[in-house]
């Protein structure tokens, strides 16, 4: 269930992000030479017209080849030589098209991971309503992922009995001794299907509010909203997460948090969790995902949609593009670089799941 749930879930996301690209692209007359969900080998492929529409063996990320998009050299294949020198002919390279089309080409794929985020929250607006009030009871309604909770082992579902071996019967005798011991070890006695864990999590400290948290919420009863309230909402709901991963972004930068950073591995073990409480659980984390794949696509990181919307704002202030072979070279080392990191990312979450 993890490995099936973490591939839709991904393929989603990564198909809404390349389609951005994609349509732009062909909108303003860009060549796309292939547009392909997965990396590596090709699994199946279908040509339509001048695009190969593929799927590759690896269920990760996925590419739209534009023609234009990188330089050719000596070394490139004749075939594909000569497709470019078509491409040139006819005005259909990415470089040839004017600076603003091409932001809008670069840009599009986060924009389309906003506009799924928010249709997501819609969705669940309009379908499982939106949060009225909540239980009283110890019962956790949703562990937020990479929060204290999650990370001490707590899973939506659980119930508990116990906080350094007090009983606690509501929500708010549980929430009196989080919200009080903030950087304080804590011991839990949860109840899971029928067994009782022992759990030890440390509450962090909410600056805003001065208390300490760990990241559950109660059991929420849900009232449904019509399509056009839940739009409204689910725009909104974007924009909150939105500001909340910038805002913490740059307390990772400057050293108010510890960074964190999550890779495949525990991306895919949080949404198998999430599959085996309910669609809604999962189109939330989905929701969320997508909010984060569309502002880290637009970090100002070679390889990266927002390190060649710099390139392309220095164009805009200078008047001239950047030498197309040097920001190749850029690229492709940044590239090198984000595939070391990814490594290493995946590496310490496999060390941390075994």
């Amino acid at each position: 269930m993890t490995i099936i749930s973490f591939i839709i879930v991904l393929g989603v996301l990564v198909f809404f992000h390349e389609l951005g690209h994609f349509l732009v692209a062909k909108h303003v007359g860009v060549q796309v030479e292939e547009f392909a969900l997965g990396m590596g080998p090709k699994l199946i492929g279908k040509q339509v017209g001048e695009t190969l529409y593929s799927i590759r063996i690896l269920p990760l990320g996925g590419f739209c080849k534009m023609t234009g998009e990188m330089p050719i050299d000596d070394d490139s294949d004749p075939e594909e030589v000569e497709r470019y020198q078509e491409a040139v002919r006819k005005n259909k390279c990415l470089f040839q098209k004017s600076v603003w089309e091409r932001i809008g080409v670069i840009s599009m794929g986060s924009i389309m991971n906003f506009i799924l985020a928010a249709l997501l929250f819609a969705l669940i607006f309009n379908i499982f309503g939106v949060p009225v009030d909540s239980s009283s009871s110890t019962v956790i309604g949703q562990v937020i992922p990479e929060q204290p909770a999650y990370q001490a082992g707590l899973r939506d579902g659980d119930k508990v009995v116990a906080v350094n071996e007090q009983q606690v019967e509501t929500w708010e005798e549980l929430s009196e001794f989080i919200h009080n011991n903030p950087g304080q070890q804590l011991s839990l006695e949860v109840e899971r299907n029928g067994q009782l864990l022992e759990l030890e999590v440390t509450p962090i400290k909410d600056e805003e509010q001065g208390k300490g948290i760990i990241g559950i919420i109660p059991i929420l009863t849900r009232e449904p909203v019509n399509i056009l309230s839940a739009l409204w909402l689910g725009i909104k709901q974007t924009g909150l997460y939105v500001v909340a991963i910038i805002v913490g972004l740059y307390q990772m930068i400057t050293g108010q948090i510890a960074a964190e950073v999550s890779g495949p591995v525990r991306i895919a073990q949080m949404v198998g969790d999430a599959a085996q409480t309910g669609m809604l659980r999962v189109m939330n984390l989905a929701a969320i995902i997508s909010v984060n794949l569309g502002i880290m696509n637009l970090l100002p990181i070679p390889a990266l949609d927002g390190g060649r919307l710099v390139f392309l704002g220095y164009e805009i202030i200078t008047g001239k593009p950047v030498d197309q072979e040097k920001e190749g070279m850029v690229h492709l080392i940044g590239f090198i670089l984000l595939m070391v990191l990814f490594v290493i990312i995946m590496i310490q979450d496999l060390r941390t799941i075994i």
